[in-house]
């Protein structure tokens, strides 16, 4: 199914179409043309690659990986948002959904997507300013079936008229999902104030800007963006398998040579931006979420083609260091800022970008934004004057170099994509290197951009809920200001600063030696340092014995959290505040290729990674600083971020403040948001000393080891940790939170109103039996069950956007449900429908055939054999048997082994004993957004409301 849960900014702004159907294609074998430039990849990477252009002028990669259980392909087409047309803003986005939607040799519209449900198959797409990109990944034995699907989205999709009213209403509620979300209305903004630009306009759709009109028929309107834009010569694929290239190039060949060349010219944006009107602008802009932001904006010219010398990557490094007599220290150091990113997107505006510094202010940096404005200028001038140094251009080569040597894999269906969007923006045997191939210090290169980072092109964003404002947003919540900033005010950034500044230091944790030096005959975790509250355990990676990176956990388990709402509160306060004063180390060991960072759960954990070399220099500092220095002033900016973020959670999507209260309801050690905020405004620094010594006094140390440490390195570790913690510490007993203890007839249910405006319910029944047989069914009936629930309730009755099945683990037994986040219904509506669904799926799982089964038993099995593809999925299982004490360290293996048992007797037994079953335990979230405040929430039989989670936790029956 579609993904729900986006990793960054931009990616958040990725409109995620589509996850159904489409078709296939037979395509006529024909002759590719001449083999194009070797792509140039990593040492690391043993995959073989190879380029070639279709004679219809289809440029497709090709990568062999013999060793990969699962094959990928994705299909960008150089045509997107900003060339819809006005009369139907968004439509490039919907006609991303309706491809799915059958094609005429598989018109059935839910074909694709049962397709891949059944060959352990992942589809989605996403629709960006200048892309289109599809992409799926499927077992190996399937692969040309689906490519034949695939491949007739781009020859032959029905886009049945009948399914208008339908998809449109799928990105209507897509639209709803994020109407509220603050970065998509500043983004709105953004454009908007660029006057005639073609990236001012909605790029979405929603109800209101797709359909018919005056002039404008959207059916007609569509047919006529696919004839028009979907060509060949400005589509890119990427093709991934376990076959040989030879055979890879005649897939590619089967399945795309026949897509129509119309031979037009790629999509281009040449409009010019009015500095004259666009600059010298400060926006006030009212967000939903409480937060206090100060944000640069400086609008360049389109340098994408620049990324072998990355004039913004050498600006952003310089501009955003975190190294003592940079701005994000000094204003850190004043008490003034929590945190300050610099970045650059060259094509954030189609043939402008944009240059940004973007500041989470304190209270008393609300105060001085226009100084803290001024200081960033003038350091701007400095690096204007004294920072095009080719020192930093060495020390951002080596580090990318660093990465690019020993550069892992990923998953299959993310790295297509990425490869098929990296081919339409840079040359394809460039598409896995750009992003790290640093060729040279061009010091024109920089200075031009840096020529940019005037007023003239500046927009500064001053970002609170205390803004002023005179006008509000159309299609998203937002309320905004703008003016024009004086020449006085401009005047008074040249006058100097109180505050010194300088150039960041040189990195002194780069690798310097790369040699394995681990233990590589141990084959299972080991205890190797034990000692009275200490225990190290090692294991050396055994898949890629070749990295020379580690992953290091240090666990400092402490149960005060478990029961105490104040432990709860100062360990999360604690944790912010080492970030915060840390946050030059982290910054540093990340460029060194290495992470640090703290954690809260049952105590502390200090999670090292990256590069071994400089792990022992990295540790000594982080721990040095593990007790924060704590005063009256950064305490209480600690406690405004912290209640701020919890009131902020009712503003997020509404079905992940639902998963967030079930998670809650499961697991001791969670609070209520009313009794965390209470809590926090209770504390002062006092507290947080007391607690901090308390914790470091009373405690057991757990750490494991992964990858590439010899003895003496974890000997050094214990060192470290020895010279860290009280002599005299109390040894407590290991504890992890315990879990709810499911009891047949027994139905929890959480019912709380939100900020956000639709409906989320999450409904999980649960099986009475513990254990590795009923997890594996679960797992099994919820690959089967999330397609059926997603074609019914989105694709068919468009009732969310947001929708699925899932089995979720509760620690030893199962569960099994749904999820919804849905405009359309109100609570009690929407339960009663997903009760009915019940009922409905029962019929289609006893339709379910043998041969039926096994395809879905062993495309499952597939999956869950797919060997890691790095170290941190490699480690990942381990350290969660690690957690929990399960020292065989075979979960994963007694899943697959169980897996392999299942049979279809077993799956209908399984659905019997939870979601048919008025007795199974039931876990029921039900979150009511303000369009349906005045309707009901709904009562379940023998139902106990929960109200207060540290009450319900103190007297729930555990595991």
């Amino acid at each position: 199914m579609k993904r729900l849960v986006l990793s960054s900014a931009v990616s958040l702004a990725l409109l995620s179409g589509c996850g159904s159907q489409m078709v296939t294609s037979d395509a006529p074998a024909t002759a590719q043309q001449a083999m194009q430039a070797s792509v140039v990849k990593s040492p690391n990477d043993n995959r073989s690659y190879k380029v070639i252009t279709l004679p219809n002028q289809l440029e497709v990669m090709l990568i062999s990986d013999p060793t990969t259980e699962k094959s990928a392909a994705s299909l960008s087409v150089g045509v997107g948002l900003l060339h819809d047309p006005m009369t139907q803003q968004g439509m490039a986005h919907y006609l991303e959904h309706m491809l799915f939607l059958g094609t005429e040799n598989y018109p059935d519209t839910k074909g694709y997507s049962e397709f891949m449900t059944a060959n352990g198959g992942a589809q989605n797409a996403y629709t960006w300013l200048d892309i289109t990109n599809y992409m799926f990944s499927v077992n190996n034995d399937a692969v040309d079936e689906a490519l034949a699907r695939f491949s007739d989205f781009f020859k032959a999709p029905m886009l049945y008229p009948e399914y208008t009213e339908k998809e449109k209403s799928a990105v209507n509620a897509e639209w709803s999902m994020r109407r509220e979300m603050d970065f998509f209305g500043q983004f709105k903004l953004a454009r908007n104030l660029l006057g005639d630009h073609p990236a001012n306009r909605f790029l979405i759709g929603n109800l209101e800007s797709l359909g018919d009109k005056e002039g404008s028929n959207l059916h007609e309107e569509t047919v006529a963006f696919y004839n028009q834009y979907y060509s060949a010569n400005i589509m890119k694929v990427a093709l991934l398998g376990n076959q040989s290239l030879a055979e890879l190039e005649q897939l590619a060949v089967k399945h795309f040579s026949s897509i129509k060349n119309k031979e037009i010219a790629e999509p281009d944006v040449t409009a010019t931006i009015d500095f004259a009107e666009v600059g010298g602008k400060r926006i006030h802009y009212v967000p939903n979420q409480d937060i206090k932001q100060l944000n640069l904006e400086f609008i360049i010219d389109d340098n994408s083609d620049q990324f072998a010398v990355k004039p913004n990557a050498f600006v952003s490094y310089l501009l955003g260091s975190e190294m003592p007599g940079t701005p994000a220290f000094v204003l850190k150091e004043q008490g003034l800022i929590s945190s300050l990113n610099a970045s650059a997107d060259p094509t954030r505006y189609g043939n402008y970008g944009a240059f940004t510094v973007n500041l989470n202010l304190t209270d008393q940096g609300m105060q001085h934004r226009e100084a803290i404005t001024a200081l960033l200028m003038q350091y701007i001038e400095l690096i204007k004057t004294e920072g095009v140094d080719e020192k930093y251009f060495q020390e951002i080569r080596t580090s990318l170099a660093n990465q690019f040597r020993f550069l892992e894999k990923s998953d299959e269906f993310g790295y297509v994509s990425n490869l098929a969007e990296a081919m339409q923006n840079r040359p394809a045997e460039m598409a896995i290197a750009a992003p790290f191939h640093y060729d040279a210090f061009d010091a024109d290169a920089i200075r031009a951009v840096l020529d940019q980072l005037t007023p003239e092109r500046l927009r500064i964003w001053y970002v609170s809920k205390q803004e002023p404002h005179d006008s509000e947003l159309h299609y998203y919540n937002g309320k905004y200001k703008v003016v024009t900033i004086s020449d006085e005010e401009q005047a008074r950034w040249q006058q100097p600063s109180d505050l010194a500044l300088h150039l960041p230091a040189v990195n002194r944790l780069l690798p310097e030696n790369f040699d394995i030096v681990a233990d590589t005959s141990r084959t299972t975790p080991e205890v190797v340092i034990e000692e009275p509250g200490l225990e190290i355990w090692h294991y050396p990676s055994q898949l890629f014995t070749d990295q020379p990176r580690g992953v290091l956990e240090i666990h400092i388990n402490n149960t005060a959290a478990l029961t105490s709402a104040k432990a709860d509160v100062l360990l999360s306060i604690w944790r912010d505040l080492y970030s915060l004063q840390q946050s030059a180390l982290m910054t540093e060991a990340g460029i060194a290729g290495m992470g640090v960072s703290l954690s809260t759960g049952t105590g502390l954990t200090l999670s090292l990674g990256g590069f071994t070399d400089k792990q022992p220099a990295l540790l000594e500092q982080a721990l040095a600083s593990l007790k924060v220095d704590v005063n009256a002033q950064n305490f209480a900016q600690a406690i405004d971020r912290y209640v701020r973020a919890l009131k902020n959670q009712s503003k997020g999507f509404a079905y992940s403040q639902a998963f967030g209260a079930y998670s809650k309801l499961l697991r001791e050690g969670s609070f209520n948001t009313e009794k965390l905020i209470a809590t926090a405004e209770s504390l002062s620094e006092v507290d947080l000393q007391v607690f901090m010594n308390e914790l470091m006094a009373a405690n057991t140390l757990r750490v494991f080891a992964f990858g590439n440490y010899d003895q003496a390195a974890l000997t050094n570790v214990a060192g470290e940790l020895r010279a860290v913690f009280p002599s005299s510490r109390q040894v407590t007993d290991y504890q992890t939170a315990r879990f709810w203890q499911p009891a047949a007839g027994t139905t929890l249910v959480w019912q709380q109103d939100i900020e956000a405006a639709d409906v989320a319910l999450v409904d999980v029944k649960v099986h009475p039996i513990p254990g590795a047989a009923t997890k594996a069914q679960g797992r099994l009936l919820a690959a089967h069950f999330s397609n059926i629930v997603f074609d019914k309730l989105r694709t068919e009755e468009q009732l969310a956007y947001a929708v699925g099945g899932f089995s979720p683990g509760i620690d030893e037994y199962t569960g099994f449900g749904m999820f919804i986040q849905t405009p359309e219904k109100d609570v009690a509506a929407m339960q009663q429908r997903f009760e009915d669904f019940h009922a409905e799926y029962q019929q289609v799982l006893a339709e379910m055939s043998e041969a039926e089964f096994e395809q879905l038993k062993a495309s499952t099995l597939v999956s869950l054999k797919e060997p890691a593809k790095n170290l941190r999925e490699e480690v990942a299982p381990l350290l969660n048997d690690w957690y929990r004490e399960k020292y065989s360290f075979d979960s994963k293996q007694q899943l697959i082994a169980a897996m392999e048992q299942v049979t279809l007797a077993d799956l209908q037994s399984f659905y019997q004993a939870t979601l048919l079953s008025d007795d199974a335990a039931r876990i029921n979230v039900q979150m009511r957004g303000t369009k349906f405040a005045d309707k009901p929430f709904a009562d379940l039989p023998q139902q106990t409301k929960v109200n207060d989670l540290q009450s319900f936790h103190q007297q729930m029956k555990k595991q």
